[in-house]
């Protein structure tokens, strides 16, 4: 490079045609940089010019470096040019404001991928929003697709199309979901019971497929996210089955599954479709004794489990109440899968805990919606049971959590279960107060049982009601034999199903509230002797309506398939089976038969997949 030397301090000039192109570069760049105070370029960028009030002034050597081009030599200056490393120019101002810079380029680009995450996501499957709100009649179809037999391969491509598809049935009541692998899952019919049963499954040969839907072109359909279903499971489906070998494998939800199937449909629904799809593959591992299968379900529920603690913490932060819907139903859908896999009511109880507090804490006002409707009758039926074993009072029992607004409107509520329930939830808030002061003075403890008694006859209403109602024109049940031996020679037939759910539930309550009195009239009887009367009929009740529990049992095991595994049952089980161990151990009464039939009768029970609350071992 040449070395020039400047005219006159005051005007000292340099032409820049004489310049190879590459110095010319370098200069101009240093007269926009770190040399801007000394020297500056003119209007038509053809000439440097220096800066005649800081001629004299020695370049600081910070600004020099150690990689330098000596370019011009002033008398009382010597101008030196840094070498421009290669790559992109360094962006003005301080070190700070660069730093700034560059982290909020990092934010954008981490923008923009996600952006770019979610918009691969929803066109791999583009039909889950745009059909939400067709016809119930409509078919909807997603076939997926069918993973190959190399795991390695399967990172490397697209995998091929699976044999999977989900159809939207109507039914009378409502809707119903099929997940078809080569054997179908329907995931419940809608709300047509009193209670949400966990797991209602059955093996038949497949409906008509005119009636469900038309097998999928597989060579033509386009598949849904790749991530619905692994290569794992992919290697479980060979070939299309023939008719006769599929099967039919029903989830029954009830009031839940219609919140569900207006939920799943919705966008941002993927940790709730998991969370089906992974109770679903729980129960068929189970029905085929397949640990491949339900390996695979545990996969899949890990990933919905993650999805939920994020939606948890997504939910912390905005307090949407409209995601409170969608949150309380994939912990259901969890809560069943866990049921199925740990076969604990502890863990099924916890996730509960956390749909109602979802719940409680959206207030009833949040309850403006179908689908959130759905989810809290869901709910509402489901904790019950849990209230009752422990002894705690909940929130439902409260008037605004009773008299709603459109309570009239919604056609469920008037379902006779829900108006049970509404006496129910008041039974476990008298059991804690009584556990909390179990040593009032005999006024409390008289108040205490005016209040039960209350609840007596609220429940002898409700019966006359129920039976009023249903036996207008075929009886509401009768007796026919009984298949599990021990106790009793007749079983309870009942000819209907809302009847059966309805009555059954009612045995536990009362065998519950008289439990209850029998407690409190032991402790008063101790000031009071006209509590005695009182203990005794509570002990005649508490053993009647239990053997009367006991006999409504076998309905829902052994006789009619469409009602197995009712979750409902299993409360008055249990309030009857404690009953007679607490007659046993309190009052010395023979209850020898009734304990051998109740450990058998569970384990028949753990037979057929759905774990018994507790073992009530004889003291």
């Amino acid at each position: 490079m040449s070395h020039y030397t400047f005219g006159s301090h005051l005007t000292a000039v340099a032409e820049l045609s004489e310049l190879q192109p590459a110095e010319r570069q370098c200069i101009v760049a240093c007269c926009c940089g770190p040399l801007s105070r000394y020297l500056s370029l003119s209007p038509k960028r053809d000439r440097i010019i220096m800066n005649p009030a800081r001629s004299d002034e020695p370049l600081p050597s910070s600004e020099l470096g150690p990689r330098c081009i000596p370019f011009g030599l002033h008398p009382y200056l010597r101008v030196r040019i840094f070498a421009m490393p290669q790559g992109r120019p360094r962006l003005p101002g301080t070190d700070a404001e660069r730093v700034e810079a560059r982290r909020q380029q990092v934010r954008e680009n981490v923008r923009a991928f996600r952006e770019r995450k979610k918009q691969r996501t929803l066109s791999d499957n583009p039909t889950s929003s745009s059909r939400s709100h067709e016809d119930d009649g409509s078919s909807r179809t997603s076939p997926s697709k069918s993973g190959p037999s190399s795991f390695s391969y399967a990172l490397q491509s697209q995998p091929p199309p699976r044999r999977v598809s989900v159809t939207r049935l109507p039914i009378d009541q409502g809707v119903k979901w099929s997940l078809g692998l080569p054997f179908r899952i329907d995931l419940g019919p809608a709300y047509s019971g009193a209670f949400i049963a966990a797991f209602n499954y059955r093996s038949q040969p497949t409906p008509d497929p005119g009636t469900l839907e038309t097998s999928p072109d597989l060579a033509n359909t386009p598949a849904t996210s790749p991530r619905s279903l692994t290569p794992v499971l992919g290697s479980l489906e060979p070939s299309p089955p023939s008719p006769v070998d599929c099967l039919r494998v029903e989830i029954c939800y009830n009031s839940w599954t219609t919140a569900v199937s207006i939920e799943a449909m919705s966008l941002g629904a993927e940790m709730l479709k998991e969370a089906l799809l992974a109770a679903a593959l729980s129960l068929v591992s189970l029905e085929r004794n397949d640990r491949r299968i339900a390996a695979q379900a545990i996969q899949i529920q890990t990933v919905a489990l993650r999805r939920l603690r994020e939606g948890f913490n997504q939910y912390l932060n905005d307090k949407d109440p409209q995601k409170a819907t969608m949150l309380s139903a994939t912990a259901l859908a969890c809560s069943m899968s866990d049921l199925l896999v740990h076969k604990s009511w502890p863990g099924f109880s916890l996730h509960l805990k956390g749909v109602g507090a979802l719940i409680e804490h959206a207030s009833p006002a949040a309850l403006n919606t179908f689908a959130a409707q759905e989810n809290f009758l869901g709910y509402r039926t489901a904790q019950v049971s849990f209230s009752f074993l422990e002894r705690k009072g909940s929130f439902l029992s409260r008037p605004e959590w009773i008299d709603f607004d459109w309570r009239d409107d919604h056609p469920d509520f008037s379902h006779p279960a829900h108006r049970l329930l509404d006496i129910a939830y008041q039974i476990p808030a008298q059991m804690e107060t009584f556990d909390k002061c179990a040593n009032q003075s005999p006024n409390a403890l008289r108040r205490h049982l005016k209040k039960l008694n209350g609840m007596v006859s609220e429940l002898n209403e409700w019966k006359r009601d129920l039976f009023d109602e249903y036996s207008s024109e075929i009886p509401a049940y009768s007796t026919e034999a009984a298949n599990w031996q021990g106790l009793h020679t007749d079983v309870i037939k009942f000819s209907n199903i809302i009847v059966a759910t309805s009555f059954t539930l009612f045995t536990g309550v009362r065998v519950a509230l008289f439990s209850l009195v029998r407690q409190i009239a032991e402790v008063l009887k101790e000031n009071d002797e006209s509590a005695i009367p009182v203990l005794n009929f509570a002990i005649q009740e508490s053993y009647k309506w239990s053997r009367i529990s006991c006999q409504c049992l076998e309905y829902f095991f052994a006789r009619d398939q469409n009602v197995v595994g009712r979750l409902l049952c299993l409360f008055p089980f249990d309030t009857a089976w404690l009953t007679f161990a607490e007659l046993s151990t309190s009052y010395k009464m023979n209850m020898s038969t009734e304990l051998d039939w109740c450990t058998a009768t569970s384990e028949r029970i753990k037979e057929s997949g759905l774990p018994v609350f507790a073992i009530r071992h004889r003291d």
